[in-house]
């Protein structure tokens, strides 16, 4: 049990930590990045509270197309990428460390990760640990490219002066996430076609290969940022450069 308990919480923090290096200009302190953490584990409680609602009314049928549609795109996926905006939205989103767009992706995987840890123990404590081992190189990883596509729009969000094009960043934000979100759900909920499953797989390699880009361009825009706020230590880093080659 042990043993499983450990590879239920590893995926997301080795993900979170990796995030959190990867922002290398400008980095968050350490104390909005782990309430973000928390935050998105206290999510989970409700969310799975609704999501169970809904399967006692008894709208879980595999077999049934309206069925899958309607529990991968809006029991699931709604409700989960739903809480993790209103996390994202209502705490870092105003607050003045959230000061470049990069952080929108930053703070959405952390409360994302913060969830999955919490989704994932739960489902240890139920599943074995072949399920466990599985839903950490797919599930959890999901979860990081949602939130990373949800903060992309976010991160740009913050940044726009005019409320309508701000709201409509937003409402892209939690769209997309949702979209893909629920599009990899049904292929792995349905069970018209084994071979269908496969596509989930496909989903999250294409999602992936999208996320990155996100993060690369948000990463170099940073960068940048940093750069023109921080003349003097880019002149210095050039001086040591040039007197020790």
């Amino acid at each position: 049990m042990f043993i499983q308990l450990l590879l239920a919480i590893f995926p997301a923090i080795l993900i979170a930590w990796i995030i959190y290096r990867s922002d290398r200009h400008e980095r968050e302190k350490w104390f909005p990045l782990t309430l973000c953490f928390f935050l998105g584990m206290l999510i989970t409680i409700p969310v799975m509270k609704v999501q169970e609602t809904f399967y006692n009314w008894g709208i879980d049928d595999p077999e049934n197309l309206f069925w899958v549609c309607f529990n991968s795109f809006l029991v699931v996926a709604f409700t989960e990428e739903l809480f993790k905006f209103l996390a994202l939205f209502c705490f870092p989103y105003w607050r003045p460390f959230f000061n470049e767009p990069l952080d929108g992706i930053i703070y959405a995987v952390m409360i994302s990760m913060g969830f999955a840890l919490l989704e994932n123990v739960l489902y240890a404590m139920e599943f074995s640990i072949s399920t466990t081992a599985l839903r950490g190189i797919t599930a959890v990883p999901a979860h990081a490219v949602f939130a990373t596509m949800m903060g992309y729009f976010v991160g740009k969000s913050k940044f726009k002066t005019q409320r309508k094009t701000q709201g409509r960043f937003l409402i892209m934000g939690l769209g997309i996430a949702v979209l893909v979100h629920g599009l990899y759900d049904f292929f792995i909920i349905q069970e018209f076609y084994d071979w269908l499953i496969l596509l989930a797989i496909v989903t999250l390699v294409i999602s992936i290969f999208f996320a990155m880009r996100m993060f690369k361009e948000e990463q170099e825009k940073s960068a940048t940022l940093w750069q023109k706020n921080h003349p003097e230590e880019t002149i210095d880093e050039s001086e040591e450069i040039e007197s020790n080659p």
